[in-house]
């Protein structure tokens, strides 16, 4: 086995390793390590784990601080586009136009 198809299994590792660990930090489901009949094997599981989760802050930090990535929040969106919606309704202006009287 070349260093390059261990290089390539490594780094195929590790990236699911991270979208496990976003999947845990977006909803709240984990990898049940209880099946494992093995103590070690859980204990090596719970690592890789670990360490998927620790490249998944990194990765999300570098993106933050990278420009090409904004963060939004949904709720304040849709609130935010439903009241300016209601707004233009009852006086026939936008939210902007009050915004620039201030």
């Amino acid at each position: 086995m070349g260093i390059g198809r261990i290089a390539h299994y490594s780094f195929d590792l590790v990236l699911i390793s991270i979208i496990l660990a976003g999947i845990h930090r977006n909803t709240g489901l984990q990898f049940d390590t209880s099946h494992f009949s093995s103590v070690d094997v859980r204990r090596w599981f719970g690592n890789y784990l670990a360490f998927g989760e620790s490249c998944y802050d990194k990765v999300v930090g570098l993106l933050k601080f990278s420009g090409y990535f904004k963060q939004r929040n949904l709720v304040y969106d849709y609130v935010e586009r439903n009241a300016n919606q209601l707004l233009r309704e009852q006086t026939g202006r936008d939210l902007d136009d009050f915004k620039k009287s201030l």
